[in-house]
Formats: C-alpha cells, sequence, structure tokens
C-alpha cells in the first residue's frame, strides 16, 4: 500500500474527447453512406441501426453533460461500441479490430493519473504503469502543485497536481522522499 498518494493533472482529456468526438461522427457518416450504397438489405439495415444508435446515445451523453449531470462512463464509451459491433455485423472485420483498439485508447486515456510513492518505489501512472526505483532518482520534490521527479540519467518529469490532492502535505511528502533517497 502506497504512504502517498498523489492525484496528477490529466491536461489532455479535452483533446482525447475531441478525438473521440471526430471519430463517432466519421464512422456515423461512414454508416450512413454504407447504408445508401450497399445492395445487400441485411448491412443497410445494420448499418442504419448503428448510425441511428450511435447518434442517439452521443446525444445523450452531450445533453447530460450540458445539463452539468455525471456522464456516466459506459455512456461515454457507448457510441464507440456500438460501432465497434456494428463493423463485427456487417463483416467488416479491420474497421472493427480498429474501434476496439480506440475504444481501449480512449477508456485508458479518461482514467485518473494517480502516483503513489512508498518506501519501495515510485509507481508512475503512465501506459502501461512504469514502477521507478529509488535508486534511479536523484530527487523528487512536491512544491505548489507541482510535482517534479528528476531522474539520474537527467531525465525530469513534471506534473501538477489536482486541487482534491492539495490538502497534502508538502513538507511531510518531500521529507520522505529525501529519506528514501539517502
Amino acid at each position: 500500500m502506497a504512504k502517498f498518494e498523489i492525484i496528477l493533472r490529466n491536461d489532455k482529456v479535452k483533446q482525447y474527447n475531441s478525438m473521440a468526438l471526430f471519430i463517432v461522427i466519421l464512422n456515423i457518416g461512414l454508416f450512413i453512406l454504407t447504408a445508401f450504397y450497399s445492395t445487400d438489405q441485411f448491412i443497410r439495415n445494420v448499418a442504419l441501426a448503428v448510425a441511428v444508435l450511435s447518434a442517439v446515445s452521443l446525444a445523450a451523453g452531450w445533453w447530460l453533460a450540458r445539463k452539468g449531470k455525471a456522464v456516466n462512463a459506459s455512456l461515454k464509451y457507448l457510441p464507440l461500441i456500438i460501432i465497434t459491433i456494428g463493423w463485427a455485423m456487417i463483416g467488416n472485420w479491420w474497421a472493427a479490430v480498429l474501434c476496439a483498439v480506440l475504444t481501449f485508447l480512449f477508456a485508458t486515456s479518461q482514467r485518473q493519473l494517480q502516483l503513489g510513492v512508498d518506501k519501495g518505489e515510485v509507481i508512475y501512472p503512465s501506459f502501461p504503469q512504469r514502477t521507478i526505483r529509488w535508486n534511479e532518482l536523484n530527487n523528487i520534490v512536491l512544491k505548489d502543485g507541482l510535482l517534479t521527479i528528476d531522474f539520474k540519467n537527467n531525465k525530469i518529469l513534471q506534473s501538477e497536481i489536482i486541487e482534491s490532492s492539495a490538502g497534502l502535505n508538502e513538507q511531510e511528502f518531500n521529507d520522505f522522499c529525501r529519506e528514501q533517497l539517502k
């Protein structure tokens, strides 16, 4: 169990949400084109149903967000999941696999970035999660809401912490880290 857990700010969430929105709208357009140009009735029906369901789930998530309600994580991923299933149902496997990978990456980008610090190691919330031993570090400092990790190989990582973890005693954290670095 980590002695200190610090939640880092994820500044790229808006960018990831915009990319996901673009991917969903692009796929809705592709499903509409597929519905109009396909000669197979089953493919036409599935493509139209997927386009409508994706658009409705996207609109529902947008509407809830505009009303200030917390959007459930499953509703956030629902359009991407519907699109993935739609591509698989019409037999376009490469598109289904690509959408499944994008859904996984989107879900990974939305997670909370939580740094764990204890006597044995520092757990950095990268993807995949990185374990940093104390003997790899020159210094680790938390000052004025900014966490700085200085590696012995001259690499430096800096991240802002979010306000909810601001109740952390910076002096106690810095003293603990200094003790581990001895």
